[in-house]
C-alpha cells in the first residue's frame, strides 16, 4: 500500500526562491540618512571654526595684557575692542568719552571712576602704586566685554 502511494506522487522540483534583495543601490531614505548627518557634521565643524576664528583676538588680548605695563595693557584693549567694534564708533575717542565707552560694554565700571589715573599714567614715566590693579582691570574688560553682547533696549 505504502508503495502505490509513492508511485502516484508527481516529480516535483526544488523550491524556486527569488533572490535575496542586494545592498545596492540604497534606497532614498539611506541617502537622506547619510546626507543629515554629513550636513550636521560639516555644521559642526563650521561652527567652531568660526567661534575660534571669532575668540582669537580676545584669547591674544587677554594672554598679552597679563605682561604689560597699565599703559601698553589700555593699548592692548583698544586694539582689542577695534578687532570687535565698528572702527567709525571707537577709533575717534578719547579721554573720558573712551573710558565712558569702556565702561558701557561691562556691567561694573573700571574705568571712569580712575580716568584722571589713567590719563596721568599714558602721558608720564612715573610708576604707579596700584599697577597690577589697573592691569586687572583690562583684563576683566576684555573678558567680560569682548565678543559684544547685543544689550535690549
Amino acid at each position: 500500500m505504502t508503495s502505490s502511494n509513492t508511485d502516484s506522487l508527481l516529480p516535483l522540483d526544488a523550491l524556486a526562491l527569488p533572490e535575496l534583495p542586494s545592498w545596492f543601490p540604497l534606497a532614498w531614505g539611506w541617502w537622506a540618512a547619510f546626507a543629515s548627518v554629513i550636513a550636521v557634521f560639516a555644521a559642526i565643524v563650521f561652527y567652531l571654526r568660526w567661534k575660534r576664528k571669532r575668540l582669537a583676538p580676545k584669547k591674544t588680548a587677554l594672554l598679552l595684557i597679563q605682561r604689560e605695563k597699565p599703559a601698553a595693557a589700555l593699548e592692548l584693549v583698544r586694539q582689542a575692542a577695534l578687532c570687535y567694534f565698528p572702527r567709525e564708533q571707537i577709533a575717534h575717542l578719547t579721554g573720558k568719552e573712551w573710558y565712558e565707552f569702556l565702561d558701557s560694554q561691562v556691567d561694573q565700571p573700571l574705568f571712569s571712576t580712575n580716568s584722571d589715573l589713567w590719563q596721568n599714567l599714558l602721558y608720564s614715566k612715573q610708576p604707579v602704586d596700584n599697577h597690577e590693579e589697573l592691569v586687572q582691570h583690562c583684563y576683566q574688560w576684555v573678558e567680560q566685554a569682548l565678543p559684544p553682547k547685543k544689550r535690549g533696549a
